[in-house]
């Protein structure tokens, strides 16, 4: 499976940008760039939305590899941002399906405790 670098570094080619070109969109150095091609370092959650934007790519497939065509479920099972087994997918999907009120009420219930 392609790592986040190599998916990065294929879109900033396939936009026809060199790495200074996307750093300075991104207003970060040329070696930033290098370092998360090289799967070094990673850009902030900050930086996402412009890189979706510069790069007119979905942060789906910026981040998890999943590309037009290609669904969640699709990718390997181990994947390690996915539900891992029956009883976590169905965990999701109900939590996913939950007005707010209730999605918040889910995560102050798994906080860890303090003491």
């Amino acid at each position: 499976m392609n790592s986040f670098g190599d998916r990065l570094r294929e879109a900033r080619k396939a936009a026809g940008l060199t790495q200074e070109q996307l750093g300075f969109a991104l207003d970060v150095t040329k070696s930033s760039v290098s370092a998360w091609e090289n799967d070094r370092e990673t850009p902030s959650f900050r930086l996402l939305p412009t890189l979706r934007n510069v790069l007119n790519r979905s942060l789906d497939e910026l981040v998890c590899g999943v590309g037009p065509g290609k669904r969640v479920q699709d990718l390997p099972s181990d994947y390690p941002l996915l539900a891992q087994d029956a009883q976590e997918r169905a965990l999701l999907a109900r939590y996913r399906n939950a007005p707010p009120g209730h999605r918040d009420a889910v995560l102050e219930l798994l906080k860890p405790s303090s003491g």
